[in-house]
């Protein structure tokens, strides 16, 4: 339960050492930009990239919503309510200088709930695939998306991807994943990833606007091929929903 925590953490860790190497007399002095950050996570590192963008942990939701029912068909809420065993706390895990996020497969819908997820104010992305059994597109990413409040805000759907369809293969894994789960395309889905997180921190981070044209809706739902084709929103509301 603690790496709901101590993930954001880590980052946060990583970026003072970074800016500490770059404001000493060491080769990469001045070579990095400590103050513009992007930051892209996929699942439980989904989780991660909201957290660090400003979403907050709701213990109240929490309190709410779990435990849940063994049979459930959304899986990720047994791991989003494993948030109860920590320390009921205001954890301060947002950090200023991420400027962007994008969060694949986000787990999400109970650990921040309406009232974390808001709290968000800057550019985010959510990915969704419409196979994922893991975090179900519907519950974790759509619905949640509707209660975003940054002004800059999209929602990718990868028909057909699932929650394993970004995700390379490690080459060490002795235990292969079944094409059935991974889903098809998986090489297109992770250009998929590298375009999307380009143009998003490009865009937001760099603060190049001639990437902005690459995050319109009608661009990118014109890139879809094959089985695992595209549509981006930037807006949705509960009577879309309905």
């Amino acid at each position: 339960p603690r790496e709901f925590v101590d993930r954001p953490l880590d980052v946060k860790y990583i970026l003072d050492y970074l800016e500490g190497l770059s404001a000493s007399d060491s080769p990469y002095k001045g070579r990095l930009n400590m103050k513009q950050v992007g930051v892209i996570g996929q699942s439980f590192g989904g989780y991660t990239a909201l957290a660090l963008a400003g979403a907050e942990i709701n213990f109240s939701q929490l309190q709410k919503n779990c435990p849940v029912n063994e049979n459930t068909l959304n899986v990720s809420l047994l791991l989003q309510c494993q948030a109860l065993r920590i320390p009921e706390f205001d954890y301060q895990l947002s950090d200023p200088r991420i400027k962007a996020a994008v969060a694949i497969n986000p787990v999400d819908s109970c650990i921040y709930g309406k009232e974390g997820l808001s709290k968000i104010n800057i550019p985010v992305m959510i990915v969704a695939g419409t196979g994922d059994t893991v975090a179900p597109a519907y519950p974790e990413q759509i619905i949640p998306f509707t209660w975003l409040t940054s002004e800059n805000k999209y929602l990718v759907l990868m028909n057909g991807g699932t929650h394993f369809s970004t995700i390379a293969e490690s080459p060490d894994s002795s235990i292969p994943v079944p094409s059935q789960v991974v889903g098809p395309s998986p090489n297109l889905a992770r250009d998929y990833t590298n375009y999307l997180a380009l143009a998003m921190f490009k865009t937001y981070t760099a603060n190049n606007q001639k990437y902005s044209r690459y995050l319109d809706a009608n661009y990118i739902n014109s890139l879809g091929q094959d089985k695992l084709f595209l549509r981006v929103v930037e807006e949705l509301s509960n009577e879309d929903l309905k």
